[in-house]
C-alpha cells in the first residue's frame, strides 16, 4: 500500500490536491483510503461527504482509547473504527476524519493523532481483510504532526507551499523533519505559481532538489469550483490546475 501525507503552511491548497489526487485514483478502480487529521475538517466535505454524517474520532476517542487498553489484539478495534468512524464516498472513497478539539481546555490532540497511527498501521498489515492500494493523510497545518511521528516510513511527503518565503519556510521545517522521520521521498508542490521560475526559487529556500519540485499554476477554476461546492475534477476537468495534479499523481505513481 502507497501511503502518502500532504503537509505545509495553512491555506496552501493541501487539501485541493489530496482530494483531486485521490478522486483520480478512485476512479481507475484503485482502492482509497483517506485520512484527515486536520482540525478545521474540509477533506470530508470537499469529497462529497457532509460534514455532520461524518463521525469523528476526537468525538469518541475515551470510549476508543479503553477498548484499545482492554484489547488483547488491536486488530477487532481497528475494524470496528474503520466501520464506524468513516464514511465511503460516492467514488469509493473511504475517509476518516479526526476531528478538532472537542472542548475549552482540552487543547492536545495527542491522543487522536496516536489512534490515526494505529489504524494506517492495522491497514498496513497483512492482518487488514480489506486491502487498499493507496492511503492519504491530509494533514493540520505546520510540521506539528510530523513531529508526533504520524508520517514515520511513509512512501512519500508532499510538501505544499505558496511561491513566498513565508510558506517556504514551514515547508522546509516540513522537509527536515520528513527525512529525519525515514519518508521515502519528499515532493514540492508549489501552488498557485503563476511563473516557471518559482521552481528554482522556492526549491533553493525549502531545501529539495528543483527535479523533485512541481507546479500547480495558478488556476481561478479552484476557486470557482470551492465558491460553488462542487468537485473540481468534474466543474473543471480539463483546467490548468487539473492537469498539474495529473502530473504530481503520475510522479507519485511512478
Amino acid at each position: 500500500m502507497l501511503r502518502i501525507i500532504s503537509t505545509g503552511k495553512g491555506g496552501v491548497g493541501k487539501t485541493t490536491t489530496i482530494s483531486t489526487l485521490a478522486t483520480m485514483m478512485a476512479r481507475e478502480g484503485k482502492k482509497v483510503l483517506v485520512f484527515d487529521t486536520d482540525p478545521s475538517m474540509n477533506l470530508a466535505m470537499t469529497l462529497g461527504l457532509p460534514y455532520l454524517e461524518v463521525p469523528t474520532i476526537t468525538e469518541n476517542k475515551g470510549r476508543i482509547n479503553e477498548e484499545l487498553d482492554e484489547a488483547e489484539d488491536a486488530a477487532g478495534i481497528c475494524r470496528d473504527i474503520l466501520e464506524k468512524y468513516s464514511r465511503v464516498n460516492r467514488d469509493g472513497i473511504r475517509v476518516i476524519v479526526m476531528g478538532a478539539i472537542p472542548d475549552e481546555g482540552n487543547g492536545c490532540l495527542c491522543s487522536a493523532i496516536s489512534i490515526v497511527k494505529i489504524v494506517l498501521g492495522y491497514v498496513s498489515s497483512d492482518g487488514c481483510p480489506e486491502r487498499y492500494d493507496v492511503a492519504f493523510v491530509d494533514s493540520q497545518a505546520g510540521p506539528e504532526i510530523l513531529g508526533r511521528g504520524l508520517a514515520k516510513d511513509f512512501d512519500c511527503n508532499l510538501v505544499l507551499t505558496e511561491p513566498t518565503p513565508k510558506s517556504a519556510e514551514v515547508s522546509r521545517q516540513v522537509a527536515v523533519l520528513a527525512r529525519n522521520l525515514g519518508i521515502a521521498k519528499s515532493l514540492l508542490v508549489i501552488n498557485k505559481s503563476e511563473s516557471e521560475e518559482d521552481r528554482a526559487r522556492i526549491s533553493s529556500l525549502v531545501g529539495i532538489p528543483v527535479e523533485d519540485s512541481l507546479r500547480v499554476r495558478f488556476d481561478r477554476s479552484v476557486m470557482e469550483a470551492d465558491r460553488n461546492d462542487v468537485c473540481l475534477l468534474d466543474a473543471f476537468p480539463g483546467c490548468d490546475a487539473v492537469k498539474d495534479i495529473r502530473e504530481i499523481k503520475k510522479r507519485i505513481e511512478g
